[in-house]
């Protein structure tokens, strides 16, 4: 744990570094995260959740600090950790290579493509999890995408716009 002063005498920025585990990887992660920390009226210390645009007076001044010669050389260190872990451990490497990836194969698909249901899934009135239910797909139910909103795939149900979770389809292998 690292602290910079912040911008009154009732915070600072404090910087802690962590370890973080990758499910299946044996290897731990290096990381660094930074967050403004203030004095409420209790006189308790609480990290400040306020989301700051870029134009935030404490936006501005944590981007300042970061230029601080004490606050990059932490950063360069924690960098090296992080760099030293994925060069031991290959499949950290891959992991952190995939992050990110959406690996059902429904995203990304065009129009028309045939789809294959993965799991038995309720099937939905709108793109939402609290739309009404249509119906429901069983596991290896092949349908034809029309369309998407969002993380849903538009589908026909019986003569019907419907959607379903794009996490629950994945494109038809041959």
């Amino acid at each position: 744990m690292y602290t910079k002063k912040g911008l009154d005498d009732d915070s600072y920025v404090v910087y802690s570094c962590f370890y973080y585990i990758c499910q299946g990887i044996d290897t731990k992660v290096p990381a660094l995260a930074e967050f403004y920390v203030v004095k409420d009226t209790d006189g308790n210390w609480k990290i400040d959740g306020a989301v700051h645009d870029d134009s935030d007076e404490i936006t501005k001044y944590e981007v300042s600090l970061r230029q601080d010669d004490d606050v990059k050389e932490l950063k360069d260190k924690v960098k090296k950790l992080y760099d030293d872990a994925q060069a031991s451990d290959p499949a950290l490497t891959t992991f952190l290579e995939g992050l990110g990836e959406d690996d059902t194969g429904s995203e990304d698909t065009a129009e028309g493509t045939i789809l294959v249901v993965t799991e038995d899934c309720n099937v939905r009135a709108a793109a939402s999890s609290d739309a009404e239910i249509l119906g429901g797909l069983s596991a290896g139910t092949e349908v034809e995408k029309k369309g998407e909103d969002g993380e849903w795939v538009q589908i026909d149900y019986d003569g019907t716009e419907a959607y379903v979770h794009n996490s629950l389809l994945q494109e038809k292998t041959e």
